[in-house]
């Protein structure tokens, strides 16, 4: 089994140069880079840095800097008692990770938080997380859903009205047709309760 290297000695292995001062090519000018938009003292400055040891130093600084800051600012965001990704969209981020928030839910709350929905969790603010907490609490979502939702089921089943009769057989409740379809779920849920 391989092992693993730290990332600095990757970085290290790899050489500085890719990662302080990227050169610009006849294609990547030709196709709009902004080379143009640096300044010219930023330009001096990166080029004098391409040298070998100073660097491959400071490439290993840089990375090492911005690897601290990822560690430092990556704060848990926990919504309805789930984990939210932090790398997603925010809509989507919610519709995955909180049972009961579908894609209708998540642009609401979304809106009444004035968030923008397409917004990757990660570049929420504290004040805007705290904002989409109290959106959040709201709503009825997660295991008190599931508990509301299994208690109606059990309702129509000691009632005996035709839907609940039809859970507990584990057919299709909703008028679907079940002479010829549904073998598999006939099979493999004989009953929900």
């Amino acid at each position: 089994m391989a092992r693993m290297l730290p990332l600095a000695a990757v970085v290290l292995a790899l050489g500085a140069t890719a990662f302080i001062a990227p050169q610009a090519t006849p294609t990547s000018t030709a196709l709009g880079a902004r080379r143009s938009a640096r300044s010219a003292p930023q330009a001096a400055k990166a080029s004098s840095l391409t040298g070998s040891s100073v660097g491959l130093g400071l490439a290993a600084v840089s990375v090492g800097l911005a690897l601290a800051r990822c560690s430092l600012t990556q704060r848990r965001l926990r919504l309805a008692g789930k984990d939210i990704p932090r790398n997603k969209e925010l809509a989507y981020a919610l519709i995955c990770s909180v049972y009961g928030v579908g894609k209708t839910t998540a642009f609401k709350i979304c809106v009444d938080t004035a968030l923008d929905p397409h917004k990757i969790v990660n570049e929420l603010s504290e004040e805007e997380e705290i904002r989409l907490a109290e959106e959040i609490e709201k709503y009825t979502l997660e295991n008190p859903l599931r508990r509301m939702y299994k208690a109606n089921c059990k309702v129509l089943v000691e009632i005996k009205h035709r839907r609940g009769v039809r859970m507990a057989k584990g057919l299709p409740v909703r008028f679907q047709r079940s002479k010829t379809n549904n073998r598999n779920a006939r099979k493999l849920n004989p009953g929900r309760f």
